[in-house]
């Protein structure tokens, strides 16, 4: 059920398989196909698929083994052939008729015929094709194309032998043979025009384009090395140069850092930290977070029945005033939110476009913050001339490939992608930004030692920035240590520990926020549709014809 294709796909090899075509007098061609299947599981039978070319006939196909003759099913060009089993080797002996198969010229008569072509799904393992004139003769010209060329061999008596060999799935090989005309007596006439110098033309055509693909190759083998070790200098030099930049700036933060343990104070808020340290993802939990610190900042109060009230509106940053004015005016009213009130805002679908543009357009600003700072390097123009470098051994990539360089040409595609991630990955932090980043490093690691005697001793705001820190960036670990943290703290002693009962507090709205934060996404979510098609495939070969080899 899980997997369809699989599980009805007929697994098979087809060992070996042998086309005799015997020539008649009157133009038609008797053919005898012998096919040796090796089976692995079930099978009901097999298929060949025979596409005449135009001009000409398919008649007369029956199928036996061992002299027993077996059904035969046409649709259309498939042929089926059921003989079932399970585990076994088969040798199928396929026999038809094509009508007006030789073309009979002035001078001679040839067989030009495609007995697969690039549709054919299965491979060849062991493929012979015997061409066969009406009577012994020493007089023929043969040429195979694709997968038959150089392959053909003629005996004494005309015979003509292409030793294929294996033909992977997807490959074509039409053969190509001509005899005298006299030996066609009977068959109609192609037309009053000589064929042999076509053929012998095309046959020096064609050693003439392999003459020149093998110089063409020759020469690219001899320059391949130079090529592709000399991208290969280029990219040692631009990641040493990498290198050495990190060991830079790895040793500035080394001088200007303090060992001790600290929650960092970067000058970032935390909304800007939580989207740089997140390699600028803000999700629904960075939203919790920035409402929980306009709490920490008292631009807001939190009141009973997860009820928020604004009370000062004048914050240190724009996306702050942002997200006042969309929490507080626009999806609860006059300053006050309430987080029911998502869920009343978002069940009106004209409000989903409105939710996600405001949330896009705080994320937007948090954003702009984080670039205020200048935490990574600007070099775009620099980053984008290293990818486009990779642009001077792609044609020769192509070209590797081309000439079958094909170890050349998968070394080459390795360069490539390496200096495009090189380029893309190439976003450097400034010697500030990478001091932000170890500073909140290093505190995620020792955070996690830490006692709930030296946590109890802790500021309430220093406390609080690394609750919401954990939980803007969804820090399993940090979230997990808080609530140890809480639970050892004594917050229940009211009138003492106020911090300890304002962070169990956090604790509970951040929970509460969280999942309506997350509801409200989920019914907000614009809805995203895709779709797929396919191209039709189209049968091939000379004049039309073609076909292929499978089983079912």
């Amino acid at each position: 059920m899980l997997f369809p294709v699989s599980a009805l796909a007929v697994e098979f090899d087809i060992e070996k398989t042998d086309i005799h075509a015997y020539l008649q007098m009157d133009g038609n061609v008797q053919v005898e196909e012998i096919h040796t299947y090796a089976f692995d599981g079930e099978f009901n039978g097999l298929t060949r698929t025979l596409i005449a070319k135009k001009g000409t006939q398919i008649q007369d196909v029956k199928a036996s083994e061992n002299g027993t003759a077996l059904d035969v099913e046409q649709e259309d060009n498939l042929y089926k052939i059921y003989r079932g089993g399970a585990d076994e080797t088969v040798t199928i002996h396929l026999t038809y008729t094509i009508k007006d198969g030789v073309e009979v010229y002035s001078d001679m008569g040839q067989f030009y015929w495609p007995f697969f072509d690039q549709n054919n799904e299965s491979a060849y393992h062991n493929l012979d094709i015997y061409i066969h004139p009406p009577k012994p003769t020493g007089d023929v010209e043969f040429i195979g194309y694709d997968s038959a060329w150089d392959t053909g061999k003629a005996d004494k008596d005309g015979v003509v032998h292409f030793a294929m060999g294996h033909v992977s799935s997807g490959q074509k090989g039409d053969v190509r043979v001509a005899y005298d005309a006299s030996l066609f007596s009977a068959a109609p006439s192609a037309g009053d025009t000589s064929i042999r110098d076509d053929i012998v033309r095309d046959k020096e055509k064609k050693e003439a384009e392999i003459a020149a693909f093998k110089k063409d190759q020759d020469m690219f083998n001899r320059i391949a090395p130079y090529i592709v070790f000399g991208f290969a200098l280029y990219l040692l030099f631009l990641v040493m140069s990498r290198i050495q930049y990190k060991r830079k700036i790895k040793a500035e933060i080394e001088r200007r850092f303090v060992d001790a343990f600290f929650v960092p104070k970067t000058g970032l808020s935390m909304p800007a930290t939580i989207h740089y340290m997140n390699n600028g993802v803000l999700d629904t939990h960075a939203l919790t977070a920035a409402l929980l610190d306009l709490v920490r900042k008292d631009y807001v109060m939190k009141k009973e029945d997860e009820t928020f009230v604004v009370v000062n509106r004048q914050t240190d940053h724009m996306h702050e005033q942002m997200l006042i004015a969309w929490l507080f005016d626009m999806v609860g009213k006059n300053g006050t939110f309430r987080l029911s009130d998502l869920a009343t805002y978002t069940k009106n679908k004209n409000n989903h476009e409105s939710y996600w543009n405001n949330f896009m357009q705080w994320q937007q600003s948090v954003k702009q913050e984080v670039d205020a700072k200048e935490l990574y390097e600007k070099r775009n123009n620099k980053r984008m001339a290293i990818g486009l470098s990779s642009l001077i051994i792609l044609p020769f990539t192509i070209l590797f490939g081309v000439y079958e360089l094909y170890g050349w040409m998968i070394a080459a595609i390795v360069l490539v992608f390496c200096v495009i991630v090189l380029a893309i990955g190439g976003k450097r932090r400034t010697a500030e930004g990478a001091y932000i980043k170890e500073q909140w490093d290093r505190f995620e690691i020792k955070f996690a030692d830490l006692t709930p005697t030296e946590w109890n001793e802790w500021l309430d705001d220093d406390q609080k920035h690394a609750f919401i820190y954990g939980l803007g960036r969804n820090n399993q670990a940090i979230q997990k240590k808080n609530k140890i943290l809480l639970e050892h703290a004594p917050q229940y002693d009211q009138l003492n520990h106020d911090s300890g009962m304002n962070m169990f507090l956090f604790l509970v709205i951040a929970s509460s926020a969280h999942t309506y934060f997350g509801q409200a996404e989920a019914s907000a979510a614009p809805n995203i549709s895709t779709g797929s098609g396919g191209t039709p495939g189209v049968g091939g070969g000379i004049g039309g014809g073609g076909g292929g080899s499978g089983a079912f």
